[in-house]
């Protein structure tokens, strides 16, 4: 489908998404072998929490930005060790969704259980421990520096966007810089990485670097406001309880200027 603005027409985004998988098929279904090959092990609960995991699915962004990124550069993203590395960052990412539910008392993920709800949450934040080690355990089997300096910045900006989150929820003077701080720590860096690990696997020069790391940033600050969105164009009413969203804060102060929270009850104002 094709939507027409003006004189300008423009494809429909999910056409686009799906033409520009489609190219990278063969690969990203590498990458899903290669993703329950580092789920296994001898511990059978983390073997069975591992195909858990996997049989949940997902989108594989970041596994499809590392392999585009090889490509971009000149790079051959079907070498095994360009799967090998996009099936690290779905590890990373698969960790950072399952410590994320623990925190937020999530009870659905990716419309099934959570491995917190079904599992409890001791076996969940161990097993995203787990994900994080074996990520960082597989990664080293690169012996590059450049790629591990970036995961383990990445993980830290990761883990201080989740207790900066922590310290604003429910906050209705969040600004915008506290949330785009935020935003970029819990997403936009992992999409930064994503693109700079594959453009250095693909044997990028200094400057294709900086621009597909630019480009990653960007990218994952647009998927995450368009996320943000989307908890607005829901059927429901805005939740009370609300996790770090400049609208969400944006729409209680609107709300509290007109009396809604309090006629509902909320405690906010």
């Amino acid at each position: 489908m094709q939507i027409s603005h003006g004189s300008m027409t423009l494809e429909d985004p999910q056409a686009i998404a799906r033409r520009i998988f489609s190219l990278i098929g063969a690969e990203l279904a590498q990458v899903e072998v290669e993703f329950e090959r580092q789920a296994r092990s001898n511990i059978q609960v983390i073997a069975y929490l591992g195909d858990y995991l996997r049989a949940s699915g997902g989108k594989r962004v970041r596994p499809a930005l590392t392999i585009l990124s090889n490509y971009a550069v000149g790079g051959d993203g079907s070498l095994f060790n360009s799967i090998r590395m996009a099936a690290v960052m779905e590890f990373l990412h698969t960790a950072t969704l399952v410590h994320d539910d623990v925190i937020d008392n999530a009870e659905i993920r990716r419309n099934r259980p959570s491995i917190n709800s079904r599992f409890g949450n001791q076996t969940a934040v161990l097993m995203g421990d787990w994900l994080y080690m074996s990520a960082f355990e597989t990664s080293l089997t690169e012996r590059s520096l450049p790629v591990l300096d970036i995961l383990t910045n990445i993980t830290r900006k990761m883990t201080e966007g989740e207790l900066m989150q922590l310290t604003l929820i429910g906050r209705t003077d969040l600004t915008e810089e506290q949330y785009f701080d935020v935003l970029r720590r819990k997403t936009a860096y992992l999409f930064s990485a994503c693109c700079e690990i594959g453009s250095i696997l693909g044997g990028a020069d200094e400057r294709q670097q900086r621009a597909l790391r630019e480009y990653g940033m960007n990218l994952g600050t647009a998927f995450q406001l368009v996320d943000d969105l989307l908890d607005f164009t829901a059927t429901e009413e805005v939740s009370i309880y609300c996790r770090t969203s400049l609208g969400c804060a944006q729409t209680c102060r609107q709300s509290c200027a007109k009396g809604i929270m309090k006629k509902s009850g909320a405690a906010l104002c």
